[in-house]
């Protein structure tokens, strides 16, 4: 047995920012944004807008894409790193929000950029171990709350006033990041599947925490006594710290390691891959990637220019714009790689049903 995507879907903010909207709230240009990251727009919510209700509304999508009322639903699982609240997780939230039992476990992991990931083995090893038929996943993300440009931002909106002398220069001075990051939401249906062959083919998920520092929050956390106050918020442990060299090195050595090892456990090469859905983080580890594994950019498709990195919502959403767009379709075989934050990084090999 195994589970196999049955059903998508997607939920975006409608608030597009682009590259040159950026300039309003920061020392940047949009040129180097686009040259160094790929991103040239990406949605950002709206106050009211979380990773729970951006998460239900791509979970209740998928849910009528496949045809599958919530009542049949044996679980869930929510990948985020961006909950509405520090407790609880989004995966009541949602469970809730969409009307599923409360006779199932509601999951929240967080593997960051390779949540969805993470989230599509445990379905998959649910339904394997019988203990579910359908599994519902879900990555959601609202970066919105962190970037430094985000108080100046809906000022802005509102009144049409500037940025502060403060306010520009932390954004200014988190640029590097702070250019990266938007927010949406994507959900897949699981179901079990008998034919030998079919569905999820299998996963290697790997994590080393000693590379925890490469991204990562350090404030906000039972390492800080108190959780918060405001001489965190002034040092701005409240927001990403990232090192870009070393984070490009290891994404661009362990996506493409783990994808081979995995191919080649299961017997298969490069060339019986129909597609590379791959973590949305820029350009440049994108590229990097491709050439590590030695393959045409048309098989690793590329949709962070619309939505900068959504961390655990990049797989999904790019899944389902590939199945939308008739990319991904019965017999196709999809490799599924991401990196991210704690570390961890991994491959997933699915088929979908002819």
């Amino acid at each position: 047995m195994a589970g196999t995507i049955v059903g998508t879907g997607v939920a975006l903010p409608s608030q597009v920012v682009t590259n040159e909207d950026l300039t309003r709230f920061m020392d940047t240009d949009p040129e180097w944004i686009s040259s160094r990251t790929g991103v040239e727009e990406r949605r950002i919510a709206a106050p009211g807008e979380t990773s729970s209700t951006l998460g239900s509304k791509a979970a209740l999508a998928a849910l009528e894409d496949a045809g599958i009322d919530p009542g049949e639903v044996d679980a869930l699982v929510v990948a985020t790193m961006t909950p509405d609240f520090y407790a609880p997780g989004p995966a009541p939230l949602v469970q809730h929000a969409v009307g599923l039992r409360t006779d199932i476990p509601a999951f929240c992991i967080r593997q960051q950029c390779s949540g969805f990931l993470y989230a599509l083995d445990m379905a998959d090893a649910m339904i394997g171990s019988g203990r579910a038929e359908t599994v519902l996943v879900v990555g959601a993300e609202v970066h919105a709350g962190v970037q430094p440009w985000i108080k100046a931002f809906d000022r802005w909106k509102e009144t049409g006033a500037g940025p502060t002398d403060e306010e520009w220069d932390s954004a200014t001075a988190n640029r590097a990041w702070a250019v990266l990051f938007g927010d949406g939401a994507g959900a897949a249906v699981l179901r079990r599947t008998e034919r030998e062959g079919d569905g999820l083919l299998g996963t290697t998920l790997h994590t080393d925490g000693s590379m925890f520092e490469l991204i990562h929050v350090p404030g906000l956390g039972s390492a800080s006594r108190p959780l918060v106050d405001a001489d965190q918020v002034r040092a701005g442990d409240h927001i990403p710290r990232m090192q870009g060299p070393m984070l490009y090195r290891q994404a661009v050595r362990k996506m493409p390691a783990s994808a081979n090892a995995l191919l080649e456990r299961h017997g298969l090469g490069l060339e019986d891959i129909d597609v590379v859905v791959a973590h949305q983080a820029n350009a440049r580890i994108l590229d990097g990637v491709r050439k590590q594994l030695g393959i045409d950019a048309e098989l690793v498709p590329m949709n962070l220019d619309k939505y900068g990195n959504t961390t655990a919502g990049t797989l999904p959403i790019l899944y389902h714009e590939l199945k939308t767009a008739d990319r991904i379709g019965p017999g196709s075989t999809t490799l599924f790689v991401a990196f991210g934050a704690g570390a961890h990084w991994g491959a997933a090999l699915h088929r979908t049903p002819s």
